[in-house]
C-alpha cells in the first residue's frame, strides 16, 4: 500500500493540472477583489461610473450609504463565503479529479500497475486518498489566496470582525468535509467513464446542473419538512453559514458527507474491481 501511495503522490507532484487548477482559482479570486475594489472606487467618486463595465445604481439605501466603503458590507469573510457558495470550486475540483483519475487509463499506465500484481482494492484506495489530499490542498490554496488578497485590497480592517479566525476555522473545516465527499463522487465519475471528455463533462454537470435539479426537488417537497438540497454536497456547501454554526449542524454535515463518501467510494471500488482494464 505504501509504495502505491508513494507512486500516486509522485504522479500528483508531476501533474500540471494540479498546479494549473490552483493558479486559476487564485486568479479568479484576484479578479473578484479587483472588481469589488473598482466598484468601491466608483461608489466613492474616484472613478467614473461604468469603468471596467461596472455600473453602480444609486437608489434608496445606496444613496444614503454612498460615502461608505463596499468593504464594510462584504469584507474578507464575505469573499470566503462567496468562494464556496457558487460552482467555481466544485467545477475546478471536477476538472482536476477527472484529469487525474482518467489519465492512468488513457496512457495505459493502469494496465501496467494492475499487471504487477497489486490488489485492485489497494490501487483504488491509494488513488482515492491522494486525490482527496490534492483537493484539500486546492481548497487551502483558495483560502490562502482570499486571505492574501484580502490583506492587499482590504487591509487589516477586513480581519477585525469579531471571532473572524474562529469562524473561518470552523467554516473551512465544514467545507473540507463536504469537499471530501464531493471528491469521492468525482472519482466515481472518472472511474466509471475512463474518458477525459465524458469525465470532465459529467463532473461539471454534477457540480453545476445538480443545483437546479435539487432546487426543483425542493419545490416538489415544499409542503413537507424534507428539503432534498440540504443533503446534496454542492447545495449544502453553498448554504453553509460562516457564523453561528451549531454543533447539530456540524454533526449533520459530517453524516451527510460520510454517507456520500462511503457510497461513492464503495461504488467506485466495486466498478474498478469488476470492470476490465483496456
Amino acid at each position: 500500500m505504501f509504495h502505491l501511495l508513494s507512486a500516486e503522490s509522485y504522479k500528483l507532484r508531476k501533474s500540471k493540472s494540479f498546479y494549473i487548477c490552483m493558479i486559476v482559482t487564485a486568479v479568479i479570486i484576484f479578479l473578484m477583489y479587483l472588481m469589488l475594489a473598482t466598484a468601491d472606487r466608483i461608489r466613492s467618486g474616484q472613478l467614473e461610473n461604468g469603468t471596467g463595465g461596472i455600473v453602480i445604481t444609486q437608489s434608496g439605501d445606496l444613496m444614503e450609504a454612498e460615502s461608505s466603503s463596499i468593504w464594510d458590507e462584504i469584507g474578507v469573510a464575505g469573499i470566503v463565503q462567496q468562494l464556496f457558495s457558487g460552482e467555481l470550486l466544485p467545477c475546478i475540483t471536477a476538472i482536476f479529479v477527472s484529469i487525474f483519475v482518467v489519465g492512468e487509463y488513457v496512457g495505459g499506465m493502469m494496465k501496467n500497475i494492475v499487471g504487477k500484481g497489486n490488489g485492485r482494492g489497494e490501487i483504488f484506495c491509494a488513488r482515492l486518498i491522494v486525490t482527496e489530499a490534492a483537493v484539500i490542498f486546492i481548497y487551502l490554496a483558495a483560502i490562502a489566496a482570499v486571505l492574501l488578497f484580502g490583506g492587499v485590497f482590504v487591509g487589516k480592517e477586513g480581519f477585525a470582525v469579531e471571532h473572524f479566525w474562529q469562524d473561518l476555522a470552523v467554516y473551512t473545516g465544514m467545507q473540507m468535509l463536504m469537499g471530501i465527499g464531493l471528491t469521492a463522487v468525482f472519482v466515481l465519475i472518472g472511474e466509471s467513464s475512463r474518458n477525459y471528455a465524458a469525465g470532465i463533462s459529467l463532473g461539471i454537470g454534477v457540480a453545476s446542473l445538480s443545483v437546479f435539479l435539487f432546487s426543483g426537488l425542493d419545490l416538489l417537497c415544499r409542503n413537507s419538512t424534507f428539503t432534498p438540497s440540504a443533503y446534496w454536497l454542492v447545495t449544502r456547501s453553498a448554504a453553509c453559514p460562516i457564523q453561528g454554526v451549531t454543533a447539530g449542524y456540524v454533526i449533520e454535515t459530517f453524516v451527510v458527507s460520510a454517507v456520500w463518501f462511503v457510497l461513492a467510494a464503495g461504488l467506485g471500488m466495486w466498478h474498478f474491481c469488476r470492470a476490465d482494464i483496456r
